[in-house]
């Protein structure tokens, strides 16, 4: 395993402030948010465009504040990573993968249980990476493990396309969902970065969706 690659903004795909940050890499769930619109929270420029890092000029006596489009709903992250794939049938154990799984409530009532595989299909042996704005670094095993010390890292990461288009379509919407909340008290990790089976880190999520810039 090239253990330099062991760290991750993950978790995504995907932390806040002192030693989280050094552990986690970059980008930063604020720097993530910049992708998107904002607006002035209240105020004289209410609903006004404006950004954070300039928020006291475009936003006086207000927050400067992502737009959010539709509704929010919530749900249940699973993330496996796997740094020894195997043929079941013919055996062999050099391959990566990440999977993630997503349980959420569609507007009809319906339980969805979201789910795809990532992997470097060029060299498998290498960890699944994404791209650089929603996680900076290659995500295996040992990253997975440093995210669930630090699952607000998470926030404001988008998925992958097919899962962004199936989210889209369930909720009739074109606008990009992203994680805006993560239970940082309460989520389940399983380390086998030891042994042969994947580490697993599983927790609850908040998603909304919002306009890109």
């Amino acid at each position: 395993m090239n253990h330099a690659r062991l760290f991750i903004a993950l978790a995504c795909a995907f932390t806040v402030g002192g030693a989280g940050a050094a552990r986690a890499g970059a980008p930063q769930p604020d720097q993530r948010q910049g992708d998107f619109t904002h607006l002035c929270q209240g105020g004289p420029n209410k609903g006004q465009t404006c950004t954070v890092a300039t928020q006291a000029v475009d936003c006086p006596r207000s927050a400067c504040v992502v737009q959010t489009v539709g509704p929010s709903l919530r749900g249940t992250l699973t993330i496996v990573a796997h740094d020894e794939v195997t043929d079941w049938l013919n055996g062999g154990v050099t391959n990566r993968a990440l999977s993630v799984l997503l349980e959420v409530k569609a507007p009809d009532g319906s339980r969805q249980l979201l789910a795809a595989t990532y992997q470097d299909v060029a060299t498998p042996t290498d960890p699944p990476a994404a791209p650089g704005n929603v996680v900076a670094i290659a995500m295996d095993e040992f990253a997975l493990r440093n995210a669930a010390s630090a699952v607000g890292g998470l926030r404001f990461a988008q998925p992958e396309a097919a899962l962004r288009q199936q989210l889209q379509a369930l909720f009739g919407t074109t606008a990009t969902p992203v994680l805006v909340a993560v239970d940082e008290r309460r989520f389940e990790f399983a380390d086998h970065t030891a042994d042969s089976l994947a580490s697993v880190l599983r927790f609850k999520v908040r998603i909304q969706f919002v306009e890109p810039l």
